[in-house]
């Protein structure tokens, strides 16, 4: 038997044992699933297995195929622009070197162009 601590509808706490919690402002569920309490997520005054969801955006949201497509898609726009830091950084350090530069202007203005693009795919989340 599991007991979930909730607290303006939101999980605060699970123990295996009968919480004494006085008045506080906290409310008790007892429950006696399947989900092991490390993944137990109380969403929608629902009890729900957290591997089935994802924090996205300040939020937990089902982890469907379109979710699972735009973390892809953020992790290869994050992927893309951390490889290609070091073009840039090379590139500015030829020109404040007065160096020959690896990169020629129509190259370098490419790569930015594709790191934009990349920029435009990065969706912000918390984990």
């Amino acid at each position: 038997m599991n007991y979930l601590l909730i607290e303006n509808e939101t999980l605060v706490g699970v123990c295996d044992y009968e919480p004494n919690i006085g008045n506080d402002n906290i409310q008790i569920i007892k429950y006696s699933g399947n989900i092991p309490k490390e993944r137990i997520l109380y969403l929608d005054g629902k009890i729900v297995d957290s591997n089935n969801f994802v924090y996205l955006n300040g939020k937990y949201v089902k982890n469907t195929k379109a979710v699972a497509s735009i973390l892809e898609n953020n992790k290869t726009a994050r992927n893309y622009l951390t490889d290609t830091d070091w073009l840039v950084i090379r590139h500015r350090d030829q020109l404040d070197l007065k160096l020959e530069t690896s990169l020629n202007n129509e190259q370098y203005i490419d790569l930015l162009n594709k790191r934009q693009e990349a920029r435009k795919q990065v969706v912000e989340y918390d984990w």
